[in-house]
Parts: C-alpha cells; structure tokens; sequence
C-alpha cells in the first residue's frame, strides 16, 4: 500500500487519538477540582461534599486512564521489551513484532465489543450509583472504555498493516534469515 495511504490514516488517528487524549487531560483537570471542593467543603464549611467519590471513581478515573489510550498507542509510548528479542536478525524482529501486533488488534477488538455490549446494557437499564441520600447517573461513564479501547484498536490495526507492509516490501526471505 502506498504512502499516501498510510499518512490519511495516520492522520485521522492521530486526531482521534488527540481528541479522546484531551478529553483525558480535561477530567485530569476536573478531578483536581473535585478532590480540592471535596477537601475544602469537608474542612472549611464542615460538611463533606456529598457525591465526589463516585464522580471521580466512575467519571474522572475511567476517563483519564481509557480515553488516553490511543494517544499512548499512536504516539508508540507503551512499555516495550526487547531484552529476548534484540539479538535475532531484523527480519525475525520484524515477524515477531507483526504477530505481537497482530495480537494485541485481536484481543483489544474482542475488549471493545465486550465493553461496547457492557455500555449498551448499562445505558438500557439506566444504571445509577447511590450516592449519600441521592443518586449518580454513570451509564454514560460506561462508554469511555469502548472509545478508548476502540480508538487503540484502530492505532493498532494500522500499525498491524504497516508492518505487514513492510514485511512484505523488505528483502528476500533468505536474505534475512
């Protein structure tokens, strides 16, 4: 596949990636604010803030460590290992890095449909926290994991098919053996 073709996908990656990634920063920022109202309505008007656990535990967390996860994977920022790998020949490399990859779309496709299922049901249902003498709507917190999930997918699909492309376009086959 061409370069042209690669460069409109990554370009769309990367704005998808950028997007759910300050989204991310912004529930970072959100949080911050919650912890600080909640700390300072408990000490400084001597009532607890009721309700800003669970904004945080079913907003903020699951945002901040979801929805950031295709950036880390565009921005190839995940924790590699090549202590076992670094002495085979490139050409080794480069089929166990596929496979690795390959792996990984696989398995993050399969999370995403699973969670995507788990939203759904959680929207139909209208799933709520109880929180003190009221009640949290987080249905809506229960989609952070199929975008995050599903956009790191996508980064890892297109890595899966650029190195496969690769693969394919180096040398021979013996040549690299």
């Amino acid at each position: 596949m061409g370069h042209e073709f690669y460069k409109k996908w990554e370009k769309i990656d990367h704005t998808i990636a950028l997007a759910l990634c300050s989204i991310a920063s912004l529930s970072i920022v959100a949080m911050m604010f919650h912890i600080v109202a909640g700390i300072y309505s408990r000490h400084f008007l001597g009532q607890p803030l009721g309700g800003v656990t669970e904004i945080v535990s079913a907003y903020d967390m699951v945002a901040v460590s979801f929805l950031s996860l295709a950036y880390v994977t565009h921005q190839k920022a995940h924790i590699a290992v090549d202590l076992f790998t670094q002495k085979l020949s490139q050409y080794v490399r480069q089929v166990i890095e596929l496979g690795a990859t390959l792996f990984v779309t696989i398995l993050s496709a399969w999370i995403t449909y699973e969670t995507a299922v788990a939203a759904i049901h959680s929207y139909s249902i209208n799933e709520v926290w109880e929180s003190g003498d009221s009640f949290l709507t987080v249905w809506p917190s229960r989609f952070f994991l199929p975008f995050g999930i599903g956009a790191m997918t996508f980064s890892y699909a297109l890595e899966s098919l650029k190195r496969f492309d690769e693969l394919i376009n180096s040398s021979s086959l013996t040549e690299k053996l």
